[in-house]
């Protein structure tokens, strides 16, 4: 098969699926290139509430960078402009989830963590091989991986490159949901239908008011929460909003 990212649509919801099998879902080049342009397209489409992003099969949600590419363009594994798209999950204002059916390691790895949110099947785990193959751990590994677990248990991860399962994952508040094998991304879409049943302006200021905080800090967070706040209530999907749960109903947002 042709190494690519598929596409699905389920309803307000877009699914793109990670399809290497035979390299354990590997990035290749293209399909890195690939997921950028889809990644951006679902931001702007104002019909897509949530994206999910997941692997072929259930052994790997990707297993990073193709590593023949890799040795044949050394270059593209730390050039920041071509891994750009394993970071826009978190740089989009559409909610991103990670439904991860196998391990996340090195550039897969990276995706998960640029997720919002991740949720697991039992037998998934993610490792940050870098320190074990000579590359400095990059994409977020320095930088997002310790507001998202302990700073110790980030740190020891990258540099003795272990793998952390997914039942520790959870615990430690990495990951959302632990579900059997081969139901993560059906646990992944009931999440997404839950958020696309919300205001998605709403949505949308939680997750740029989450990435000010843990870029700047509360205070101006604190602010942003002030600004955008008074700027929502104004909005349609506010008056919406208040006048169902008053008429008991569903909101019917635009």
């Amino acid at each position: 098969m042709t190494a690519t990212i598929e596409l699905a649509r389920r309803g307000a919801v877009t699914v793109l699926t990670i399809s290497n099998e035979a390299k354990r879902n590997a990035f290749t080049h293209e399909m890195t290139k690939q997921l950028g342009t889809l990644l951006r397209s679902a931001d702007e489409d104002p019909g897509v509430k949530a994206i999910i992003i997941t692997g072929r099969g259930d052994v790997a949600f990707s297993s990073g960078h193709d590593l023949r590419e890799m040795l044949a363009d050394p270059e593209h594994a730390s050039d920041p402009a071509l891994n750009e798209p394993f970071l826009l999950p978190a740089q989009i204002t559409t909610p991103t989830i990670a439904a991860i059916n196998g391990y996340a390691f090195a550039a897969g790895f990276i995706l998960a963590l640029n997720c919002d949110l991740r949720i697991c099947a039992e037998n998934a785990s993610f490792a940050a091989p870098g320190a074990r193959i000579g590359l400095l751990p990059i994409g977020g590994q320095l930088s997002r991986l310790p507001l998202l677990l302990p700073r110790a248990i980030a740190h020891e991860l990258l540099i003795t490159c272990r793998e952390m399962k997914a039942e520790e994952a959870h615990r430690l508040g990495f990951a959302n949901q632990v579900v059997p094998r081969g139901e993560a991304v059906q646990a992944a879409l009931a999440t997404a239908e839950m958020i696309a049943a919300n205001s998605a302006s709403v949505i949308r200021e939680i997750k740029r008011g989450l990435e000010v905080v843990a870029a700047d800090g509360p205070a101006k967070a604190s602010d942003f929460e002030w600004e955008y706040g008074r700027k929502l209530q104004d909005e349609p999907d506010a008056h919406e909003g208040i006048t169902a749960f008053l008429e008991k109903r569903r909101p019917v947002f635009r």
